[in-house]
C-alpha cells in the first residue's frame, strides 16, 4: 500500500526564502573554483546544464501563471520510507509540465522533477536481484495549486515509478535513458522504445503485418542492412527496396517512385508535391547506424 501522506507538517518559507533557487543550490560548489583569470568555469561547474533547465521550469510556470519554485533546499526533507509514493520525472521540465501539475494536485508532493544526473543515483535492488533502485537526493517537487519547491531529501527518496525524455535526438536522453536502465520500478518508457517509435518504416511494418492494421502506402528504400526487419518483409501496403549504393541506382528510384504513384494505391490520396529523392514528395527520412531509410506515402 502505497501512502501519500507527508512525513511532518511543513514549515512556510519566509518572503526571504521565498525567491528563485541558483546555481548553488542546483549544483553545490559549483562557484568555488575560479579559473585563472577570475571568470567561473563553465562546463566544469555544471556539467549537466542543470541551471538551464531550472530557468526553463521558471519560465514554463511563468507563462501558465503560475509562482516560482521555492528554494527549501536549506533545510532537508526526511522521513521518506519505501511505501511513500515518489513518481519521478527524468529530464525536460516542460515536456511533462502538465503530469507535474496535475499529480502535484491529485497527490501533493508525490511528484519529483529530476533536472541533473546529479541529483539521483542508482543502486543494487534489495528486491529484484540484477535489477536496479533509483534513489533522488534532489528533486523539484509539486503540490496544489501549481507550487512547486527545490528540495534536498535526506536520506535519499526511492522512486516508485519513473518516466522522462527519452528521445534519441534530445539532449538529456543520454543520461534519462541510463539512469531509466533496468530499475525495479514499472518506466514509462526506454530510449530503445522512443527510438522504434520514431522510425516510420518499423511503425508501419509493425502495425501492418503484426497488428494487421491498415496503414498509408508506403515505399521505403533502404541503404544498409537493417537488422531489425526480416529480408523480405510482408506487410499490407509496405514495399521496401534495398539499394546498395543510392547515387548509382537513380534510374531504380525513379522507376519504383513512378510506379508506386501511378499505382490504385495511391488513387484515393489527391495531389502528391514534389522534392526529396528523385523528385518524390511526402516523405520522412531515419539516419542511423542501421544506414538510411527514405520512407515515401
Amino acid at each position: 500500500q502505497l501512502s501519500t501522506s507527508q512525513p511532518s507538517p511543513e514549515r512556510v518559507p519566509s518572503p526571504e526564502e521565498q525567491q528563485w533557487a541558483g546555481p548553488e543550490a542546483l549544483c553545490p560548489g559549483w562557484l568555488e573554483d575560479e579559473a585563472p583569470d577570475g571568470e567561473v568555469p563553465g562546463d566544469s561547474g555544471d556539467p549537466d546544464c542543470a541551471t538551464h533547465a531550472y530557468e526553463r521550469l521558471q519560465s514554463a510556470l511563468c507563462q501558465e501563471g503560475l509562482p516560482p519554485t521555492l528554494d527549501c533546499s536549506a533545510e532537508p526533507r526526511t522521513g521518506f520510507g519505501p511505501l511513500d509514493m515518489t513518481v519521478c520525472i527524468l529530464g525536460s521540465p516542460t515536456a511533462f509540465l502538465p503530469v507535474l501539475l496535475e499529480g502535484g494536485t491529485r497527490c501533493p508532493g508525490a511528484m519529483v522533477l529530476c533536472l541533473s544526473p546529479t541529483w539521483a543515483s542508482r543502486v543494487p535492488s534489495e528486491t529484484s536481484p540484477g535489477a536496479w533502485s533509483l534513489l533522488l537526493s534532489r528533486g523539484v517537487s509539486f503540490k496544489v495549486g501549481g507550487h512547486s519547491a527545490l528540495e534536498i531529501f535526506v536520506p535519499p527518496r526511492r522512486a516508485n515509478y519513473v518516466t522522462g525524455t527519452f528521445a534519441p535526438g534530445d539532449p538529456e536522453g543520454g543520461w534519462v535513458g541510463e539512469l531509466a536502465r533496468d530499475l525495479d520500478c514499472p518506466t514509462g518508457g526506454s530510449v530503445l522504445l522512443a527510438h522504434r517509435l520514431e522510425d516510420t518504416l518499423v511503425t508501419r511494418w509493425v502495425l501492418a503485418a503484426r497488428a494487421n492494421l491498415p496503414v498509408p502506402p508506403t515505399l521505403a528504400f533502404v541503404l544498409g542492412a537493417r537488422g531489425d526487419l526480416p529480408a523480405e518483409p510482408v506487410a499490407p501496403g509496405v514495399r521496401l527496396v534495398r539499394l546498395e549504393d543510392p547515387q548509382g541506382q537513380q534510374s531504380l528510384v525513379q522507376e519504383e517512385v513512378g510506379a508506386f504513384l501511378g499505382g490504385t494505391a495511391m488513387e484515393p490520396y489527391g495531389q502528391v508535391g514534389t522534392g526529396g529523392v528523385g523528385g518524390v514528395g511526402g516523405t520522412g527520412e531515419h539516419w542511423g547506424a542501421r544506414g538510411c531509410t527514405q520512407v515515401v506515402g
